[in-house]
């Protein structure tokens, strides 16, 4: 009785150390970071936490949300960048609204069949919320809110109509093993929700905080990123379905985040190479977090489907905490990778010759 006590207990231990081990490299503790880029980095002091970058290719024009996530006092704002200018400007958009709490996330723009521009934003105020911008000339006109009791957690949005659009909820509960404190076991309580002026409901998987959300140009796919997954989901694009069907999914060896396309469809996604150095980080910020950027070009009819490259990566300086990458072409030879942080005051302007 003795002797299988103790191979139970041997075997129990065994298990536990091989899924704390599994916790550990998940979260990339024994991978290597190191400074990469093909070009010129141009860094520049900004508004503190530019958690998400979103450009208008026809224009150049950036669009970004911004919030000091180590004051929570603050109001958060948003800001336009004119990339046709080699001087990077930041214009407050959302200074003229006077919001009383103004938390910006995710932010989606959107140009309509009939040419109309509009901005979507996350808020997190004392009720989550997302707000729609009008895009007049250079400012940010007319904002509406969408409220629903399903914004539970809203992490990223994307933009299908003028009162239509996904948006992820990173977790399914604000607190419990719902909530982060599931993260750490890898707890699959995360959702895509779709809403359609005022309706809402859940759609496709659990995952495990889904985060970054986009849809590629030929409105096929619809692409989810799970942060303590390290995956990629692909989804075929059924807005209005009750249920996403899944079509691919990739493991990027790495914790990602927002999700944007190049002019070709590709997908550009600010990753966490090691999240456990993140929420340091998150904490302090003189813990400094490694930064990578990577592209992911889906193929789908080919029998490897994904190819994944390595934009960029650094060690935790300049910037440290990178949750988004968006791209801008200034012309045949040149082109921009602006790449921005959750915590920081520092946009990363990337020169890259084609």
């Amino acid at each position: 009785m003795i002797f299988i006590l103790k191979r139970l207990t041997f075997t129990i231990f065994i298990l536990l150390l091989l899924f704390v081990l599994y916790i550990l490299k998940e979260a990339g503790v024994f991978r290597d970071t190191y400074n990469h880029f093909i070009g010129t980095t141009e860094v520049i002091s900004s508004p503190p936490g530019l958690e998400d970058i979103t450009i208008d290719q026809e224009t150049g024009i950036a669009y970004i949300s911004s919030s000091d996530r180590r004051n929570r006092t603050n109001n958060g704002n948003l800001y336009r960048v004119d990339l046709k200018n080699d001087t990077t400007y930041f214009s407050n958009l959302s200074e003229i609204h006077h919001f009383k709490n103004f938390k910006p996330h995710g932010i989606s723009f959107l140009k309509t069949s009939s040419n109309k521009k509009y901005l979507f934003v996350i808020n997190h105020a004392e009720k989550n919320e997302v707000i729609r911008f009008s895009i007049l000339n250079d400012s940010l006109l007319n904002p509406k809110v969408f409220t629903h009791p399903l914004m539970i957690s809203p992490n990223d949005i994307h933009a299908i109509g003028e009162n239509e659009f996904y948006f992820t909820n990173d977790h399914g509960a604000k607190s419990g093993f719902d909530g982060p404190k599931g993260d750490f076991v890898k707890n699959k309580s995360g959702y895509v929700v779709y809403f359609n002026n005022g309706n809402a409901f859940k759609t496709g998987p659990k995952m495990g905080y889904p985060n970054g959300i986009n849809v590629s140009p030929d409105h096929k796919y619809l692409y989810v990123t799970a942060t303590i997954e390290n995956k990629l989901y692909v989804f075929k694009n059924t807005p209005g379905q009750k249920q996403l069907e899944l079509l691919d999914e990739k493991y990027l060896e790495t914790s990602p985040d927002n999700i944007e396309l190049d002019k070709y469809g590709n997908l550009l996604i600010g990753t966490h190479p090691k999240t456990l150095m993140f929420l340091k980080h998150a904490k302090n910020e003189n813990n400094r977090s490694p930064s990578a950027i990577i592209k992911v070009v889906y193929l789908p009819e080919r029998p490897y489907r994904f190819l994944q490259e390595l934009l960029y990566m650094n060690d935790g300086d300049p910037l440290s905490g990178s949750s988004v990458g968006a791209y801008y072409e200034k012309d045949s030879l040149n082109n921009d990778l602006l790449v921005g942080g959750v915590f920081d005051s520092i946009l990363l302007r990337l020169h890259r010759k084609l």
